[in-house]
């Protein structure tokens, strides 16, 4: 038996790997969404917090320099830095977190810079950094090349720069919001959000691929295990981690089991085959025993009458000595040895097994009539088994054909060969009945044991000749084919 390999478990192992990377791209998807989505929502929020804040700075450095009326840059330094701080402190007083000033692209400087601290605006400026001056000049350049406001936005080193400038002349007008990323979690959590999702993807899809390798390891184990039981039942199953050890405890309980009923049909076997031998011993020596039951009653109605004779005797002696080697040959229980095997004259082989059934035919008061050439007949034969297949084939004709019927022994030879014909007048052998007539222990008869024509035709092809059969509606008849010489049999 052949267990099929666990492909459906592949593919249901397949379907879920499937299923936890669907869910684990879903849930990637919608963290993203919320994180862009919050993400967008801050940034412009920022944006327009210093839109607005630059906005409002470039107002009142327009309404300075018209109330001034002289240009600022034409103050000593000290002067405009003075005068543009106190334009930044006013404005950006009002918008915590965002710092301000005024750039002068010609000079490349930095002017009226003021930052306000979150808590307290009355606190010193915070310094301006090198990025953050950086991130100036730049807007600067571009609002110089733009109308309007002009916005900035970037993230550098883990902060997120949000700006806006607009430029009035030679001098550019900027506010800038500088926000931690850890200040804002959902922006700083947006690459920790994934790479957690990723980890505990990976865990899960890790334990899938674990569990299934688990399962497909126990599950290929227990189909080896099971090969191996097919041809050796003494074979166990090993250990088996988990749920599927259970499955293997069980297998080999069952092979434990598989054992006890093998031996067991074992023994029954041999006493299945003891009974055959038995049988068989029966049938061969049931001939023979009738043979020297029905001479001695013949030669007890003789020694009533005052006529016997001393063939009687000699014939019971011969059906015992066959009886004796049939006996010894049974308990062998194997091919049959041809120890008197020789070249001899067929003619008293043939009269001896018509003696023997004699008395069968005088019951059903059947003649048995005899065709033979008038030259002898030889044949290179064991003439006590060659006796013993003429009687079995007699017995059974005479049983078959009607009383008072005729049975037909004819001999003659052909070629190498000399044929022997047993023909009855029964009735035609079924059709059903024909395949297995020479089968062992096969038999129509309520008391038969099926070995008569078996054990007949093993005798006639250990002598290298045939043993055939043909019937029709007028009877039936058996024909034996004997060889003349041993090279005729090898040519058989």
């Amino acid at each position: 038996m052949r267990w099929p390999a666990p492909s459906s478990f592949r593919s249901q192992a397949f379907i879920i790997g499937a299923a936890a990377l669907a869910v684990f791209a879903l849930a990637t998807l919608i963290v993203r969404n919320v994180v862009f989505t919050t993400e967008g929502k801050f940034l412009g929020d920022v944006t327009q917090r210093c839109v607005t804040a630059c906005d409002e700075l470039l107002k009142q450095y327009q309404d300075r320099v018209a109330y001034a009326g002289d240009p600022l840059h034409e103050l000593p330094p000290h002067a405009q830095e003075v005068s543009l701080k106190g334009i930044t402190f006013t404005v950006l007083q009002a918008f915590p977190g965002i710092k301000g000033g005024m750039f002068v692209p010609a000079e490349n400087k930095i002017m009226g810079y003021y930052a306000p601290a979150p808590n307290d605006p009355s606190e010193p400026d915070e310094p301006i950094t090198d990025k953050e001056a950086d991130i100036v000049r730049l807007m600067a350049e571009k609002a110089s090349d733009a109308e309007g406001i002009i916005t900035w936005s970037e993230v550098w080193n883990r902060d997120l720069f949000v700006g806006a400038a607009a430029a009035d002349g030679a001098t550019v007008v900027w506010t800038l919001r500088r926000a931690p990323v850890l200040s804002y979690p959902l922006i700083g959590a947006n690459n920790w959000l994934l790479a957690a999702l990723v980890f505990s993807s990976l865990l899960g899809v890790g334990g899938i691929i674990s569990i299934w390798y688990r399962l497909h390891s126990g599950i290929v184990a227990i189909q080896q295990g099971l090969h191996r039981l097919e041809t050796d039942f003494s074979f166990r199953l090993p250990e088996i981690r988990g749920d599927l050890g259970q499955v293997a405890l069980d297998i080999n309980g069952m092979a434990e089991r598989r054992m006890a009923l093998e031996e067991k049909l074992r023994q029954q076997d041999r006493l299945a085959a003891l009974g055959k031998v038995v049988s068989g011993v029966a049938h061969e020596v049931r001939n023979p025993l009738n043979s020297i039951k029905l001479t001695l009653q013949l030669l007890e109605r003789r020694i009533k009458k005052g006529i016997a004779v001393s063939n009687e005797i000699g014939e019971c002696l011969q059906e015992i000595d066959r009886l004796d080697a049939i006996v010894r040959r049974l308990l062998a229980f194997g091919r049959p040895d041809m120890i008197n095997r020789r070249v001899q004259t067929i003619t008293p082989v043939i009269l001896q097994a018509i003696r023997m059934v004699n008395e069968p035919a005088r019951v059903k008061n059947i003649r048995i009539e005899t065709v033979m050439p008038e030259e002898e007949l030889t044949a290179d034969i064991d003439g006590p088994q060659i006796v013993q297949v003429l009687i079995n084939l007699l017995l059974n004709a005479i049983e078959a054909s009607p009383d008072a019927g005729t049975v037909v022994l004819s001999a003659d030879a052909r070629g190498a060969n000399v044929w022997i014909k047993i023909t009855d007048t029964g009735a035609r052998i079924p059709d059903d009945v024909r395949p297995h007539i020479f089968d062992a222990y096969y038999t129509t008869k309520p008391e038969g044991t099926g070995l008569g024509l078996s054990v007949s035709r093993e005798i006639v092809v250990n002598h290298g000749g045939l043993l055939e059969f043909e019937s029709e509606e007028t009877g039936t008849t058996f024909s034996l084919l004997l060889p003349l010489s041993r090279n005729a049999a090898d040519a058989n």
